[in-house]
């Protein structure tokens, strides 16, 4: 049942945040809006990120052996390109800095980290997949790779937390300074916010735990239990992001 719960909710959120893009691309006002673009990035990452993880939970990575591990660089533009959605929405008259490239650094790093896995031979990669959908833990024990890959995980989800605790500034200095936006833009970036926040810290918590309960890393990326409570707010983030123009374009009273 809880595993039915999981994929559903994964696929869930896959189609939403596919549907939120889309959105985004076809509305002409979002389209030229820096802010949108950016959250579409971040909106695209994560759901690779959930079809990646969809694919190894339902063992089907082994037929897709060349797509594996090609989402590293991009999983490092979640949190910023969510920290510059929210930062864009709140001051849109204000200049982006122009050492804000900087923040691209960690993708440009996961970009070559995939470099030996993707010219490694298919029957190489084959193997490893069979190998993977019986045992998850190998997706940071293996070695195709130039860093050991659990700083993946870490290095990733630290920088997580450093952006989300920028993004909550950005929006509780905002209100402490009065700074003049409307109760639509406030009611839905704090909504997003929210969730996204609830989202990354289940990661969190499963990463410190891996980290400190090394031997039981295959069960914890298989736990079921904490997969369902991301699963759902993946859901929530993709449904929200779906509802967010309609949300800031109506009147709330």
């Amino acid at each position: 049942m809880i595993y039915d719960l999981v994929i559903g909710f994964a696929a869930g959120g896959i189609l939403f945040s596919f549907l939120a893009i889309v959105i985004r691309l076809i509305d002409q006002r979002l389209r030229r809006d820096l802010a949108e673009i950016l959250l579409s990035i971040a909106l695209f990452s994560l759901m690779w990120f959930a079809f990646i993880y969809l694919m190894i939970v339902t063992r089907y990575i082994q037929y897709i052996p060349n797509l594996y591990n090609k989402g590293i660089p991009l999983y490092y533009l979640i949190a910023p390109c969510s920290y510059y959605y929210v930062r864009l929405k709140l001051y849109p008259l204000a200049r982006v800095p122009r050492r804000w490239l900087v923040h691209a650094i960690p993708f440009l790093f996961g970009l070559i980290d995939i470099v030996p896995y993707m010219i490694t031979s298919m029957a190489e990669k084959q193997a490893f997949m069979a190998s993977l959908a019986h045992d998850v833990s190998l997706g940071y024990k293996h070695s195709y790779g130039f860093i050991n890959q659990q700083w993946h995980y870490i290095i990733k989800l630290a920088l997580a937390a450093i952006y989300l605790f920028s993004q909550w500034q950005l929006l509780f200095m905002a209100d402490a300074t009065a700074h003049s936006y409307g109760r639509k833009l406030r009611f839905s970036l704090y909504g997003y916010t929210v969730i996204f926040s609830l989202f990354m810290l289940v990661q969190l918590g499963m990463v410190f735990n891996i980290v400190f309960n090394r031997q039981q890393a295959s069960y914890i990326l298989m736990d079921f239990d904490k997969l369902f409570w991301i699963s759902l707010l993946y859901l929530l983030v993709g449904i929200w992001l779906c509802i967010g123009p309609y949300i800031i374009n109506r009147r709330i009273t």
